[in-house]
């Protein structure tokens, strides 16, 4: 691995990088620290086609930055499973199936002679964006250096950082089916405080992101409880009663992962043509897990929430958002965005990750926070081109033709959520459960 010549590219910093400084903060250099959220991380993959569209690289565009470095990748991208790149929708009928491509993406400026300004590394928690100096994207990110992301990050000197971090300390439990992984509370503060900390010693202001609800993302809310009949796509019922998966209860959360489970039989009684054993824990999140899940995220939260306050960083509110677009939607434009599946808007084919729309709109989130708390004037990402189309090689990810004979999907959508993909996406309602089209109305008899 190319070793970093962190001291060398301190003397020719000043001419690496062009901000400006705007009210009362200076973007001129600007750093991002954090997670995968951070590192423009989608559908399951880091790819140079998302992040070009990470939310540092919108915030540093809108910032006037002109030469803000990333750790890209070319397309299909670097997946944590070998040999595969970004999840892309392999077939849409007759059921949506989501599968890698195969193949990797290759770095494409590893030689960079000094550190990434977006130091975001995918699947690092508050400890270790604190202490991490290699495993997993960390090799790629901080390319064997022997220093740590936050080290990295403020050898660059920054005027202005964002940190968004501690979505894996719980994330990690909501898409395993427990809530046994968890960073102990004490643990997340006193990390998050020291990171906190560091950043203040260099006069760097700060804008920092909350922690959404794990437990409110596509991972975890597509699947049905309940068995679906393969050849309705409704729920079996009994006695009129729809028939709920064994050992799934109310409240439980099926997730995404146990679409495989599901095909081989499993929380399926034998009578309905499955093996009659529960489904895996692991693909289960129970109402209990749940609740801490959702009662630790509220208190590291609560821990960012303080520090913001004493640091006098601006607070973005990615938990009151996602929530938001969870529950009510977000609406841009006349159109409404939620958390849905595929069809939502906001989040990738891994549902975990934001799409372009989901990050450009992350963006101006920090934007509207950094304007309030400094007196700025940033503009905002003018969201037009993420809602209805780019003109750019950033529109989408690579154009791969997918081979279904050489790789097996990591999940196949349930014939419910099949069916509501196929009705969102305009496939008329005739083809989808194969009934008659109605008659069309003659002219003159609607609604006007």
């Amino acid at each position: 691995m190319h070793r970093v010549k962190i001291l060398a590219s301190l003397l020719a910093l000043a001419l690496l990088t062009a901000g400006a400084a705007f009210g009362q903060a200076d973007f001129s250099r600007y750093v991002a620290l954090g997670d995968s959220l951070t590192a423009g991380f989608a559908s399951g993959a880091l790819f140079r086609s998302a992040q070009e569209n990470s939310y540092p690289a919108l915030l540093a565009r809108q910032f006037g930055i002109a030469n803000f470095q990333q750790p890209l990748v070319s397309d299909p991208g670097i997946s944590a499973t070998a040999n595969f790149g970004a999840l892309t929708l392999a077939r849409l009928v007759p059921t949506p199936v989501i599968a890698p491509i195969p193949g990797q993406g290759q770095p494409l400026n590893l030689t960079l002679n000094r550190p990434y300004d977006n130091m975001g590394v995918p699947g690092v928690t508050v400890h270790g964006l604190l202490t991490a100096t290699s495993g997993g994207f960390n090799n790629l990110i901080l390319r064997g250096t022997g220093f740590t992301q936050l080290q990295q990050g403020l050898s660059l000197r920054p005027t202005f950082v964002t940190l968004w971090i501690g979505n894996n300390d719980a994330l990690g439990s909501a898409t395993s089916g427990t809530d046994q992984l968890l960073t102990p509370l004490a643990s997340f503060e006193a990390d998050y405080r020291a990171i906190v900390a560091a950043i203040a010693s260099t006069g760097a202001k700060m804008a920092i992101a909350n922690i959404p609800d794990v437990t409110s993302i596509p991972f975890v809310t597509t699947l049905t409880r309940f068995i679906i009949n393969p050849q309705t796509g409704q729920p079996v019922l009994i006695g009129g009663n729809p028939v709920p998966l064994i050992g799934v209860n109310a409240g439980d959360f099926v997730l995404l992962t146990a679409t495989t489970a599901e095909a081989q039989g499993f929380g399926i009684p034998t009578a309905l043509g499955g093996n009659g054993q529960p489904l895996p824990d692991s693909v289960v999140l129970t109402a209990a897990e749940a609740a801490n899940v959702r009662a630790r995220v509220n208190a590291y939260n609560a821990v960012i929430s303080t520090v913001a306050n004493e640091r006098g960083a601006a607070l973005v509110n990615a938990n009151g958002v996602l929530t938001q677009a969870a529950t009510t939607g977000i609406h841009v434009g006349g159109i409404t965005y939620s958390s849905a599946f595929l069809t939502g808007g906001i989040f990738s084919y891994d549902g975990v990750h934001p799409t372009p729309f989901g990050y450009a709109y992350i963006a101006n989130l920090f934007i509207d926070a950094i304007n309030d708390k400094f007196g700025t004037d940033v503009e905002p990402v003018n969201l037009f081109p993420f809602v209805f189309g780019f003109s750019s090689s950033a529109a989408s990810t690579a154009q791969v033709v997918f081979d279904d004979s050489q790789a097996g999907p990591p999940f196949v959508l349930t014939r419910e959520a099949g069916r509501n993909v196929l009705l969102s996406l305009g496939v008329p309602k005739s083809v989808v459960d194969g009934t008659p089209a109605p008659k069309p109305r003659k002219p003159g008899h609607g609604r006007h």
